[in-house]
C-alpha cells in the first residue's frame, strides 16, 4: 500500500472509530495532545496499522509516533526498506 493510502486509511479510522473531524486530522497534530486520543485508542491505531497496513512496531516505537506524519514517514521507511530502496 502506497504512503498516501496508508495515511488515507489512519484518518478513516480516526473519523469512522473515533468521531474526528477530517479537518483535524492534519500531519501536525498530536495525538494526545491534539486530538485527545488516549492509550486504548493509540493501541486501536496501531492494531489497525499492522493488520491493515502489514506494518509491524514494537511499544516503544508506536510511543514515539505522535503526528500523523511521523506515522507516515515510519511506514514509508519500513516500505523502502521491505523494497530494498533505503537511502
Amino acid at each position: 500500500m502506497s504512503t498516501a493510502g496508508a495515511e488515507e486509511q489512519i484518518i478513516k479510522f480516526m473519523v469512522d472509530r473515533l468521531g474526528l473531524q477530517p479537518e483535524e486530522i492534519t500531519r501536525t497534530a498530536r495525538f494526545k495532545e491534539d486530538l485527545e486520543l488516549d492509550s486504548l485508542d493509540m493501541v486501536e491505531m496501531v492494531t489497525i496499522m499492522e493488520e491493515q497496513l502489514g506494518i509491524t512496531m514494537d511499544d516503544s516505537m508506536a510511543g514515539s509516533l505522535t503526528t500523523l506524519g511521523a506515522v507516515v514517514d515510519f511506514i514509508e521507511s519500513r516500505q523502502r526498506l521491505a523494497d530494498g530502496t533505503a537511502a
